[in-house]
C-alpha cells in the first residue's frame, strides 16, 4: 500500500484535522508525512525549535508503540499532545502512524523558561508557535488514539483502495475543469490568482508565492498569492535558470533545501518550485514553501502549471500585437475586452485593467461617485489592500482624487514630492513617485476619477499618456453606458413578465418558460414536471370574509408555495387563486414530494374567517403531469396538468392527483368547474 494513499485517506476523517501525520518505518525512517499548518514539534529524534535540551517524548511514544501493539499517547512538558500507533497489518507491522501538533489549553511557562536558561532558545518564538496550536485537551487526544486504532483494520482493506480511487478520479476532474478556466484567463493575475486558488485547495497548501517575470530585464517579482505578504522582493532570472539547469531531468518540479537565495525576506527551510514553461521560455514559477508535494499531486500540480504557463504565453504575445498595432486597432481590441464583462464589477475591473495596461501602470484604482454625489468609493483597484479598498471614501475636494473630481481637470504628476500641486510623502506602496489622475465622464456629466501609478520600468507618467488615456475613457464611457441600457431593458422585461398582484411571474412568462423547458428536455432526454395548485372554495372564502382577507390569503398561500419549493422550481401565477410550478429535471415521483409538501403548508395556513369554509379551513387542491409521458408538447402538456387538477376536485378537493389518461376520460371538466 502506498503511504502517502494511508495519510490522505486518514486526513478525510473529520476528528483528525487538526493532526500533523507521518507514517515511520523501523528500516527507513520516515516514509510519508501529511503536516497541517500547525506543524512545531519534529518527528523520529528531530525537533523544530526546542534545540538539544527536548526529551522527545514522541519518539518515545514511537519506540513503545511497535513494542506493544497499542496506541501510545505522547505529551511533552511544554503542553505539546500527539500519539503514536502500529499498524494492524502483519505486512506492515513495522510502520508506525504518528500524529502530533495539537496542546492543551494550559502552556507550561515554567518549564519554557528552564529550557530558555538552559538552550538559549528563543521562548517568545516557541510561545507564540504554541499559541497558534489546536487546543485539544489530553482525554480527547486519548479517545481519537482510541478510535483511530478501532478503524484502522478496516481502512487498510478495500476502504482504502475505494478512497484513492474517489479522491483520484475527483481530483482529476477538478483539474479538467480548472484547466478550461485557465484557458479563459484574460489577466496575468486572473491565472495566477486562479492558479494559486487551485494549489491551495487541491494540495492543502498553506502559503504560495509567484515569481513572474517583467516586460524587461533579468528581475522577476515575487508576490504571495496565498497566506503570504503580497510583496515579497525580487530574485533572478540567472538564478532560477541555474536552479532548473541543476537538475535537467527534473524541469517540472523540484524540491529546493535552502531558499534563502530566493525568499530573501520569508522564513522557509526548503520549498518546491514549479516552473512556469512555455517551450524554452520561462514566464516564472511557484513556490511552495515547506512543501513536498508527493508524486501524484505532483503530476496534477504540473498539468496545472503547464496550462497556466501556455495562457500567460497567450496572453503576453496578445499585449506584444497590440503593443505594435496601429492606436485605433488597440483601442478597438480593447474596447471589446470591456465589452465581454458579464457585470458591473467585471466591467470596472476591466476598464482598470485595461487602462493600466494601455499605459503600463501595475497599480491604481477606479472611483466612481456615490449616491450623494459627494463622495467617491474604490470599485476596482490594483495592487491595493482590498479590505482598505472597500471601506475608503473620499470628498469631493479633498485629497488628489477629489480635488481632480471638484475641478474636472486632470493631473499629471512627474513626481509627488516636488510637484507644487501637491507637495506630499510619497506612499509606502507606491514604486515611484510619478502617477495620473483623470476624471471619468459619461458625456458631460462627472461620474467618477481614474489613478494610475508605478509605470513599467520606473518611468514618469507624460501628457501623451494623458491623452490616450483620454481616448480609452471615451471608448469606456461608450460600453458603460451601452450596459446600463441593457440591464434597464433586462428591468423592463421582467417587470413585464411579473404580475403585480403576487409578484410572481405572470402567464405569459410561464407559456414561454415550458416551452423552453420542453426544448431543452428533449434536446437532453429529460423529464420535468408541471405543477398546478387551486385553493378550494376560494370564491366562497372571497364572499364571506370579503376582498382584503381574500388578499392576504393569496400573500399567504404564494409565501407557502415557496417556501415548500425547492431553489431550482419556477413559480408562476396562473390567474387568481391557481398557480402553476415548473419542476426541471424532475420526474412524477419526486414532484409528488414537492406537491405533497405544498398541500401540507397550505393546510397549515391561519386565515381569517376560513372555519365558515365546509372543510373549516382553506385547502388546496393540486395537479401533476410529467413531460413527454403526460404530453410531448406545451399545449399537451399544460392540458394535462389542468386536467390532473379537476380530478382533484371530482375527487373532492384538498387532494393531489397525478394525470392518468385512462382515468382522465371519466372526468367532465364543465362539471367540475361549476361544482
Amino acid at each position: 500500500m502506498n503511504p502517502v494513499d494511508i495519510l490522505d485517506s486518514l486526513r478525510a476523517y473529520p476528528f483528525l484535522a487538526h493532526y500533523s501525520l507521518a507514517l515511520y518505518s523501523q528500516s527507513e525512517g520516515v516514509i510519508a508525512r501529511n503536516v497541517s499548518s500547525g506543524q512545531l514539534c519534529g518527528y523520529s529524534g528531530a525537533t523544530a525549535s526546542c534545540g538539544k535540551s527536548c526529551t522527545l517524548p514522541l519518539d518515545d511514544a514511537l519506540r513503545e508503540a511497535l513494542a506493544r501493539g497499542l496506541p501510545v499517547i505522547s505529551r511533552c512538558p511544554l503542553g505539546l499532545l500527539g500519539f503514536a500507533i502500529r499498524l494492524p497489518e502483519p505486512a506492515m507491522s513495522h510502520r508506525c502512524l504518528l500524529a502530533w501538533g495539537v496542546r492543551t489549553s494550559s502552556i507550561n511557562l515554567f518549564y519554557l523558561e528552564s529550557m530558555n536558561r538552559a538552550a538559549s532558545i528563543e521562548p517568545f518564538t516557541i510561545l507564540d508557535r504554541l499559541g497558534a496550536l489546536p487546543v485539544v485537551e489530553l482525554e480527547s487526544v486519548r479517545e481519537t488514539a482510541e478510535k483511530v486504532h478501532r478503524i484502522l483494520p478496516s481502512h487498510l482493506s478495500s476502504n482504502l483502495h475505494n478512497h484513492v480511487l474517489e479522491t483520484t478520479v475527483s481530483r482529476l476532474n477538478s483539474v479538467v475543469g480548472i484547466s478550461t478556466q485557465l484557458d479563459r484567463g484574460k489577466t496575468l493575475d486572473e491565472v495566477l490568482s486562479l492558479l494559486s486558488e487551485s494549489f491551495g485547495v487541491l494540495f492543502n497548501c498553506q502559503q504560495i508565492a509567484v515569481a513572474i517575470s517583467g516586460n524587461e530585464g533579468d528581475a522577476f517579482s515575487i508576490k504571495g498569492t496565498w497566506g503570504l505578504p503580497a510583496d515579497l522582493g525580487e530574485t533572478s532570472r540567472v538564478l532560477l535558470h541555474r536552479l532548473i539547469a541543476e537538475h535537467p531531468g527534473e524541469r517540472s518540479m523540484q524540491l529546493i533545501p535552502e531558499t534563502g537565495e530566493i525568499f530573501k525576506t520569508l522564513d522557509a527551510k526548503s520549498a518546491t518550485l514549479l516552473p512556469l514553461m512555455a517551450g524554452s521560455e520561462l514566464l516564472g514559477c511557484i513556490l511552495l514553501p515547506d512543501l513536498e508535494l508527493q508524486p501524484r499531486d505532483a503530476l496534477l500540480a504540473e498539468i496545472l502549471t503547464g496550462r497556466a504557463a501556455s495562457r500567460l504565453l497567450q496572453l503576453k504575445n496578445e499585449a506584444t500585437h497590440y503593443a505594435g498595432s496601429s492606436l485605433p486597432a488597440r483601442l478597438l481590441a480593447m474596447t471589446g475586452v470591456m465589452l465581454e464583462a458579464d457585470s458591473a464589477e467585471d466591467l470596472y475591473r476591466r476598464i482598470l485593467t485595461t487602462a493600466a495596461g494601455f499605459l503600463g501602470a501595475s497599480s491604481g484604482s477606479l472611483m466612481l461617485l456615490d449616491d450623494t454625489g459627494y463622495s467617491l468609493r474604490i470599485v476596482s483597484s490594483l495592487a491595493l489592500n482590498d479590505q482598505l479598498s472597500k471601506s475608503l471614501n473620499i470628498k469631493l475636494g479633498e485629497g488628489i482624487a477629489g480635488r481632480v473630481a471638484a475641478s474636472g481637470t486632470p493631473i499629471v504628476v512627474n513626481d509627488i514630492e516636488t510637484d507644487s500641486r501637491v507637495a506630499t510623502t510619497n506612499r509606502p506602496r507606491y514604486r515611484t513617485k510619478s502617477f495620473i489622475s483623470t476624471p471619468f465622464k459619461k458625456g458631460d456629466r462627472l461620474i467618477g476619477v481614474l489613478n494610475l501609478a508605478d509605470k513599467a520600468g520606473n518611468d514618469i507618467f507624460t501628457e501623451n499618456d494623458l491623452q490616450l488615456l483620454s481616448l480609452l475613457l471615451c471608448q469606456a464611457s461608450l460600453v458603460l453606458e451601452r450596459a446600463e441600457s441593457r440591464k434597464e431593458t433586462e428591468l423592463m422585461q421582467n417587470l413585464s413578465a411579473v404580475d403585480p398582484g403576487t409578484n410572481l411571474y405572470n402567464r405569459s412568462f410561464l407559456d414561454r418558460r415550458v416551452a423552453e423547458e420542453v426544448n431543452r428536455s428533449q434536446r437532453q432526454n429529460l423529464q420535468f414536471t408541471t405543477v398546478l395548485v387551486e385553493l378550494d372554495h376560494f370564491n366562497l372564502y372571497s364572499s364571506l370574509a370579503g376582498a382584503a382577507s381574500a388578499a392576504a390569503a393569496i400573500k399567504k398561500t404564494v409565501a407557502a408555495i415557496t417556501r415548500s419549493a425547492r431553489q431550482m422550481d419556477v413559480i408562476c401565477s396562473f390567474g387568481g387563486e391557481t398557480f402553476c410550478l415548473i419542476l426541471p429535471g424532475t420526474p412524477k415521483k419526486e414532484a409528488t414530494v414537492v406537491a405533497e409538501r405544498i398541500s401540507k403548508a397550505c393546510g397549515r395556513m391561519k386565515v381569517a374567517g376560513a372555519d365558515a369554509l365546509p372543510s373549516g379551513r382553506l385547502s388546496a387542491s393540486i395537479g401533476l403531469a410529467t413531460y413527454p409521458e403526460d404530453g410531448d408538447s406545451e399545449a399537451a402538456l399544460m392540458d394535462a396538468a389542468k386536467r390532473a387538477l379537476y380530478r382533484a376536485k371530482a375527487d373532492g378537493r384538498d387532494c393531489i392527483v397525478l394525470y392518468d389518461a385512462v382515468a382522465d376520460s371519466a372526468v367532465d371538466p364543465v362539471q367540475v368547474l361549476t361544482a
